[in-house]
């Protein structure tokens, strides 16, 4: 993760505690905030591909660890489009 955005992200992490924001319900706001960030980068293709190209490797990073492989790297929050 960069560097830049990880207070935020803990940040966001705590006020879930503070919240007693349940995981399914922290797993609904990130796919909304997912959902709204694809809307507002429509007009930056470049960037939103990226985007959505590291989320799915993300995705299958962690689908890589549940059958047990070991996943060879992971870009998530590694440079792209600036």
């Amino acid at each position: 993760m960069a560097e830049k955005v990880r207070p935020l992200v803990n940040e966001i992490l705590e006020r879930f505690t503070r919240e007693n924001i349940t995981p399914p319900e922290a797993g609904m706001v990130v796919l909304a905030l997912i959902s709204r960030l694809l809307e507002a980068m429509e007009s930056e293709p470049e960037h939103r591909r990226y985007f959505v190209l590291t989320l799915i490797n993300v995705i299958n990073s962690y689908l890589l660890q549940e059958a047990g492989e070991a996943p060879s790297s992971c870009p998530a929050g590694s440079g792209g489009p600036e």
